[in-house]
């Protein structure tokens, strides 16, 4: 778990760097490994860092683009970030792309090199749970994502020309550009169901960034893409395989997937909650792992 925080709007350096600075400080609970903040003419982005790939100060963000041009804050895992610094480093025939020089061992850095490739259409290549912001100081573009199922979280608001997003809504309101205001729609919706539905929140102004949807900000305009769609993505392919064939399958895919998770240059455990999915989990990672797996669980001293 890390936090980013950015900041798009204001004129005035000092202004940008104070609100940033404040934005991290109320996120030092995500990223207690390390700090970062960049600020340039009308923007300013922040991260607080939790060690989890190539531990060493080459990890360090906000990171810079080996020719300089991009900046990105970055929270998340990519699972095949090896395989795409693979492709990435090659060079195709005939093609005049530029190959990308990579300075460290981050996934960080991969996403990075993705982008520059392939601009927005790197989402279609990223394999990972993640919310990061690009800004291309070259055309001065903010480019902003979230994982296809909204596994990592990422807020923002758009409010007189200033434009904001964080890893959590308190992070926003230390930035003293919104005003704190409960929305009263989702007050209602609260009240009646116990929840905010998405992209609402509980603070008026102030929205989440839906799963499988990006945001690019140019020339002071917003554009809100959606790039995925689970209902878009379902095929009727199992529907001509038998029941047996269907278990295999499944299993095969949740190995892989189990497998892919435990990249990471940090021990790793696994919570029980006493359901059969995070048993079923524990005993996949027992299966691939070559280590004794640590597992944790809360009880509680009641009947």
């Amino acid at each position: 778990m890390c936090g980013i925080n950015g900041i798009v709007g204001f004129v005035d350096r000092d202004v940008a760097k104070q609100k940033i600075v404040a934005m991290n400080n109320c996120m030092q609970h995500r990223g207690p490994d390390d700090e970062g903040i960049f600020v340039d003419d009308k923007i300013a982005l922040g991260h607080r860092r939790l060690s989890i790939i190539d531990l060493s100060s080459a990890g360090h963000q906000p990171m810079i683009s080996f020719d300089k041009r991009y900046q990105i804050v970055y929270n998340g895992e990519l699972y095949n970030y090896k395989e795409l610094k693979f492709e990435l480093k090659r060079v195709v025939a005939g093609s005049t792309q530029q190959t990308y020089l990579f300075q460290t061992n981050t996934d960080t850095e991969v996403i990075i090199a993705a982008y520059a490739r392939w601009g927005k259409n790197c989402l279609a290549h990223l394999n990972g749970m993640f919310a990061f912001a690009i800004w291309d100081t070259q055309n001065k573009t903010l480019f902003i994502a979230r994982d296809r199922l909204g596994i990592k979280p990422l807020y923002y608001f758009y409010v007189n020309g200033i434009f904001a997003f964080s890893s959590e809504i308190r992070s926003l309101l230390a930035s003293e550009s919104i005003p704190k205001k409960i929305d009263e729609n989702s007050l209602v919706d609260y009240l009646r169901y116990q929840t905010v539905h998405a992209p609402n929140t509980i603070v008026k102004g102030i929205k989440i960034l839906m799963p499988g949807n990006f945001i690019e900000i140019k020339n002071e305009e917003l554009a809100l893409e959606n790039y995925w769609d689970l209902v878009k993505n379902i095929t009727p392919l199992s529907k001509e395989k038998s029941y047996q064939e269907v278990c295999k399958e499944v299993n095969q895919k949740l190995t892989q997937a189990v497998e892919d998770r435990l990249v990471a240059d940090v021990p790793f455990g696994a919570f029980l909650s006493g359901g059969i999915d995070s048993s079923a989990i524990v005993g996949l990672i027992s299966k691939v792992s070559s280590e004794k797996i640590k597992t944790f669980s809360v009880t509680f001293n009641e009947g």
